[in-house]
């Protein structure tokens, strides 16, 4: 999956989801890297689940950013509960390793296992919700084509 230079996310479809687990394996390319000054610190979106009405109420999702002390991809834990939005910082993966990312989801919480990290939030999980994809982004939009591999979990 390509970002393009100066847009936030490719033109994608709806997906209505349904199951309890989403799972992708994710691997950051070079391109991931950038530098965009003063926002650098915000989050950029790679996968999860959205709830009606709107994800800016209810979702849950990895969130993901460039770390250029480190060079490393800083992987968050990134969901709105009614409208309130919050984040958590998982682990720091390094560029072109690949990790298993999944999000289960049931009753009053939701699960982020990156591997075996684990991060448990609560959020009520609805009956069905849609697919969130990746999303350069903050306010800014993408300095430079980003490449994402992702590809389900067989």
């Amino acid at each position: 999956m390509t970002i393009k230079k100066g847009t936030h996310a490719p033109i994608r479809l709806p997906q209505i989801i349904t199951s309890s687990e989403i799972a992708r394996v994710v691997q950051f390319t070079p391109s991931c890297r950038y530098d965009i000054g003063e926002d650098q610190s915000d989050i950029n979106k790679l996968f999860g689940i959205g709830y009606l009405p709107h994800h800016h109420k209810n979702s849950a999702r990895f969130g993901w950013r460039y770390d250029i002390p480190s060079g490393m991809i800083e992987i968050l834990a990134y969901w709105y509960d009614d409208g309130e939005r919050y984040n958590e910082s998982l682990k720091f993966v390094a560029i072109g390793s690949k990790h298993n990312y999944v999000i289960r989801r049931h009753g009053d919480m939701h699960e982020f296992f990156i591997g075996k990290e684990r991060l448990q939030i609560d959020l009520h999980a609805c009956e069905f919700g849609f697919l969130l994809q990746p999303y350069f982004g903050g306010n800014r939009v993408a300095p430079h084509d980003i490449t994402i591999n992702l590809s389900q979990v067989k």
